[in-house]
């Protein structure tokens, strides 16, 4: 398993959950829940890609790598917040969608492992 597969993974959970958000946006006529789940996608996107880059740094420097897992950690952290923080501040974007968004890298992950069966094909 790779990231390519995880972000494969991911393109379909982002289609079946914009189906599921459209829905909820059709039954309760608010919309905001797709927009923060779109959102949430594309900043999970981004910590993904933060992550990856991150690791092959570390694996490239040999020193001081415990200060740059810190402050990839709390860029991470921050890049979090701002998406809770345009979520609650803004009525066009819903804090759940963004929450569900969030964890769409997350099930890709656990999506690839279960079709791998802990190992790679």
């Amino acid at each position: 398993m790779n990231e390519k597969d995880v972000m494969k993974g991911s393109y379909f959970l982002l289609i079946l959950g914009s189906i599921i958000f459209v829905i909820v946006g059709l039954v309760l006529h608010d919309f905001s829940y797709l927009v923060g789940y779109l959102l949430g996608y594309v900043i999970n996107v981004i910590i993904f890609g933060l992550i990856i880059k991150s690791c092959e740094l570390i694996l490239h420097v040999s020193a001081n790598t415990t200060i740059m897992i810190i402050l990839m950690n709390i860029l991470k952290l921050v890049i979090y917040a701002i998406g809770f923080l345009i979520a609650v501040k803004s009525s066009y974007v819903h804090i759940v969608g963004v929450f569900f968004g969030y964890m769409v890298t997350k099930l890709s992950i656990y999506l690839e492992g279960f079709k791998h069966k802990g190992g790679e094909a």
